[in-house]
C-alpha cells in the first residue's frame, strides 16, 4: 500500500497552474468559462494555448496578400498572438480580471503541443472542451480531446458542449478498485472536494466480492478521505456502463472523475460500439487523471 496520510493529501496545493487550449470555438471559450468558475476562490495561474498546424503557401497566395519575400510565419505568430490576447483578456475582463494569465501561441499539433507545455510551465490541469470546431456532433469526444487524455501528462477536466458551471456538490468516482492509488490521484480529487465541500461516491462493480487487493485500496481510499463526506458504493453487474448511467439517473454528479492507465476501463468505456448507453454523460464533465 502507498504510504502517505490523509492530512498530507487533503493540505492545499500552491498556486495552481492551468493551461486553457482555444482554437476559438464557441466550445473552447464555454470551457474557458467553466474553468474560471470551477477555481474562482482559488489563486491561479492560467496559461491560454492556440496552436496552429504547420503550412504552405503558394506563390499565387503570397503575391494576393503581398508577403512575397517576408516571413510568412512570423507574421501569422505575431497575428495569432494579437488575437489570442484579445480573447483572453476580454474573457477575463469579464471575471474581474483579478487572476494572473499568460498567452501561449505555438506551432504544430494540439496533443504534442500540450505535453511541450505542460512539462515547460509546470501544468498542473488542462482544463478544455470535449470538441472543437470541427468536431461532429456525432461525436462524444474530439480527436485532439481523446489524444490529450490519453497523453496521460496531466489531469484534464474535459467540459461537455455548452455545459455551464452549476457549482460541484456531487462527484462521482467509479473505480475498479485495483489500481494502487498514488498520492497524485487523490491530491486531485482531494482538491476539488476541499475547494468545493463536495461529496464523493465512490463507486465499484464487483462480480464475485472483493479481493484481498480490492479491500486494501478501499481502505486506503477511506483513510484518505476521511475529512470529507465519502460514501463507497458497491454494486453488482457485468456492464460498467450500466452501472454509471443507472447510478447517475438516481444520483446527479456534476463531476465525473476517472483514472486512465492501460489496465483500466476508460478507454473502453468511451470507445466501444455500446457507447449510446451513455450518451447522457455529455451533460457531465470529466476530471481524468492520469495513472
Amino acid at each position: 500500500m502507498t504510504n502517505f496520510n490523509s492530512e498530507e493529501i487533503q493540505n492545499p496545493f500552491a498556486m495552481l497552474s492551468i493551461l486553457l487550449p482555444t482554437d476559438f470555438s464557441k466550445n473552447s471559450e464555454n470551457a474557458i468559462r467553466y474553468a474560471l468558475e470551477f477555481y474562482k476562490a482559488e489563486s491561479c495561474k492560467f496559461y491560454f494555448l492556440h496552436c496552429y498546424p504547420p503550412a504552405i503557401f503558394s506563390y499565387e497566395y503570397q503575391i494576393h496578400k503581398g508577403l512575397v519575400g517576408k516571413n510568412i510565419h512570423d507574421i501569422l505568430e505575431a497575428e495569432t498572438k494579437e488575437r489570442l490576447y484579445d480573447f483572453a483578456f476580454s474573457i477575463m475582463n469579464d471575471y474581474g480580471h483579478h487572476k494572473e494569465f499568460n498567452i501561449l501561441v505555438v506551432k504544430g499539433f494540439l496533443p504534442d503541443q500540450i505535453v511541450r507545455v505542460t512539462s515547460q510551465h509546470h501544468i498542473d490541469l488542462i482544463v478544455m472542451g470535449t470538441k472543437g470546431e470541427t468536431a461532429s456532433d456525432r461525436v462524444v469526444f474530439g480527436t485532439n480531446a481523446i489524444q490529450v487524455i490519453n497523453k496521460r501528462c496531466c489531469p484534464v477536466i474535459a467540459v461537455p458542449e455548452a455545459y455551464k458551471f452549476k457549482g460541484i456538490n456531487n462527484i462521482l468516482f467509479p473505480s475498479d478498485l485495483n489500481i494502487s492509488f498514488s498520492y497524485h490521484h487523490l491530491k486531485a480529487i482531494a482538491k476539488v472536494l476541499e475547494l468545493h465541500e463536495s461529496e464523493i461516491n465512490i463507486l465499484h462493480v464487483s462480480y464475485r466480492g472483493l479481493t484481498s487487493t480490492q479491500r486494501r485500496h478501499r481502505v486506503l481510499l477511506e483513510e484518505a478521505f476521511s475529512g470529507f463526506r465519502i460514501h463507497i458504493v458497491i454494486k453488482e453487474d457485468k456492464d460498467i456502463a450500466d452501472v454509471i448511467y443507472d447510478y447517475q439517473k438516481d444520483h446527479e454528479s456534476e463531476l465525473l472523475v476517472m483514472i486512465n492507465n492501460k489496465q483500466m476501463f476508460f478507454e473502453n468505456l468511451f470507445f466501444k460500439p455500446t457507447i449510446s448507453k451513455i450518451a447522457m454523460h455529455l451533460s457531465t464533465p470529466f476530471l481524468v487523471i492520469p495513472a
